[in-house]
């Protein structure tokens, strides 16, 4: 069962030779013997460096590698690349994507001991033909380059588990891409304890020894790793054979449901208090380092968040890892905003284009099998108020739905809906989640009590419709909030002012834990950042081209108020009763 043990996963990040071709399209300049004009740092987004700031059009990448051996497979793995992008190695194309965000694995056949060459055209227009799912109307930036990384893999054998019993430990174990789907294994828990297995169709049952669950408060995670056991000594999958192969892969045990208009995690209420977050900074757009992740997640934990939601694309590894360390909740979803909407022409065409199913089922295939293992992912979602209140819509929905159920995950499916009174599309859903900006987005707040009273009635009609279509799903409040400028202030809490945005969140978050009915609250959002370079104004407008409802700006400094206002809210009895 495999051969000689694979060599380690090569990185390829570093230091590459470049090139930008301003305004051009993919499939004008895409080629891999392009003549360099100076180097680039990868991860990096190329349209955030002084050199081609905000610039749109083609980068163009090129670097070499050694192996020191023959191999007879590799993947040429791309943690998230924006926007659309073709791939060489060695002269040959080895793949195209045209998914931004999400991860690539892109097999490159056998390959000799030696010098290699790896090339890629990564294009960042929007207005790209093969580009189905980022567009110039979206109200967020979107950012060329490669996100997170570039590695060379040589193994693409998997471990997926799933979570049976948490009461004594039971987990499903997944043999993913092995060449038999029938073989006799041991499965080694925590680098100490062996569990023999038979796996049968690809799919073993066993219990893990002195299991603990994982959850917000106890992050606990394990490990796994599979060891074959052929019956020859000689044979290179061994045990004793020195090229011995196996895989691993660290899981949290833990189980999360919806039933009876409520959510539960490991059998108990789960109530979700948190925050948008974008992946977004304005030194490094979408190729935030860890450090940026990790202060996020601290700042979330520190306002007494549990959840955070990742809008509106599929997330990076490294950050759902340290979700799973830190005890974050996540709701993962593909890319989309409006789509398919009647207020905007350029978005009513794309359900007719069998390529846009076809992106967005290929796109929420990759998101589950990425963040299979990661148990802090609860929630996949889809397409950020598409235009859910048409049969088209909900066909579309349907789709997407059965493709991220197929997988057997453990997550629960949502959208995040802004059709709050003729929606049909969360028919097939597990959890109704709702945007919703009263006081913001299409009426003015008015006074401090017209304010609240806007708030009041705007829940109560969207839980009423829900709660008539679907009595016993959970309601989950997916966006809410205002814009308030990083250090201007004003004693009336004039709007755009720090004063304002802590008063509207804080009446939100009592507005919202005055509803029963509602499982969650999600504030719109974590962080500024930016938004429409020159537009905007149909969606209030966009000063300095940034959506600027961040709870912290787009730096992370703290908009004072508005955190203290935030962790008052989430430190509520109704917010934290069912934690």
């Amino acid at each position: 069962m495999g051969g000689m043990n694979p060599p380690s996963p090569l990185s390829l990040n570093g230091s590459w030779a470049f090139r930008f071709e301003e305004g051009a399209l993919l499939a004008d300049a895409a080629r891999p013997d392009f003549e360099p004009a100076c180097t680039i740092a990868v991860p990096a987004c190329f349209d955030t460096l002084p050199d081609w700031y905000l610039r749109r059009g083609v980068g163009l990448y090129r670097r070499g590698f050694r192996l020191d051996r023959d191999v007879p497979a590799a993947w040429l793995e791309v943690a998230g690349m924006g926007l659309v992008g073709a791939f060489w190695l060695d002269g040959r194309p080895i793949g195209e994507s045209a998914l931004p965000y999400s991860t690539l694995r892109l097999p490159t056949g056998p390959l000799a001991a030696g010098e290699h060459v790896l090339a890629a055209a990564l294009g960042n227009r929007l207005d790209e033909p093969r580009l189905t799912l980022a567009k110039p109307y979206y109200d967020f930036y979107l950012y060329g380059g490669f996100y997170h990384g570039v590695s060379l893999v040589f193994d693409d054998r998997a471990l997926r588990v799933r979570t049976r019993d948490v009461r004594d430990g039971t987990v499903e174990i997944e043999a993913v891409r092995f060449p038999e789907p029938d073989f006799d294994a041991t499965l080694v828990f925590d680098g100490r304890s062996a569990v023999p297995a038979a796996f049968r169709g690809g799919r073993a049952t066993v219990r893990v020894p002195d299991f603990r669950l994982w959850s917000p408060d106890s992050p606990n995670l394990h490990t796994v790793e599979l060891v074959d056991h052929p019956d020859h000594q000689d044979h290179p999958d061994h045990p004793d054979h020195p090229d011995h192969p196996t895989i691993r892969t660290k899981f949290g045990i833990r189980t999360i449901e919806a039933r009876s208009g409520r959510l539960f995690l490991n059998g108990e209420p789960l109530y979700l208090r948190g925050a948008n977050r974008h992946e977004a900074h304005p030194t490094f757009g979408a190729a935030t380092p860890d450090a940026v992740m990790l202060a996020d997640i601290q700042n979330l934990r520190s306002l007494g968040a549990n959840f955070v939601r990742g809008a509106h694309y599929p997330q990076a590894d490294r950050f759902l890892e340290l979700c799973d360390e830190h005890g974050l909740l996540v709701w993962e979803e593909t890319l989309g905003w409006g789509n398919g909407t009647a207020w905007n022409d350029r978005a009513q065409t794309e359900f007719a284009r069998p390529e846009f199913l076809a992106d967005n089922l290929a796109q929420a295939r990759r998101m589950v099998e990425k963040s299979f293992n990661h148990p802090s992912v609860i929630l996949f979602g889809f397409l950020n108020e598409f235009e859910s209140a048409t049969p088209a819509g909900k066909a579309i929905a349907d789709r997407i739905i059965a493709q991220i159920r197929a997988f057997d995950s453990g997550r629960l499916v949502t959208f995040a809906c802004n059709h709050n009174d003729s929606d049909v599309a969360n028919e097939n859903t597990d959890v109704v989640s709702f945007n919703t900006y009263p006081g913001w987005i299409g009426s003015d707040p008015g006074t401090p009590e017209h304010l609240k009273e806007l708030m009041e009635k705007d829940l109560a009609g969207i839980v009423a419709y829900f709660r008539s279509k679907w009595p016993d799903k959970p309601i989950l409040v997916s966006e809410m909030g205002t814009c308030g400028e990083y250090g201007r202030h004003d004693a009336a809490a004039a709007q755009w002012t720090e004063e304002f945005e802590a008063e509207y969140l804080a009446d939100a978050a009592r507005a919202v834990a005055a509803r029963p009915e509602i499982s969650g609250f999600t504030v719109w959002q974590l962080t500024d950042c930016r938004s429409f370079h020159r537009g905007g104004a149909t969606v209030r407008c966009k000063p300095f081209a940034e959506n600027l409802a961040g709870i912290y700006d787009g730096y992370r400094r703290p908009k004072l108020p508005v955190v203290a206002a935030v962790r008052a809210a989430f430190a509520s009895p109704r917010m934290t009763a069912s934690s």
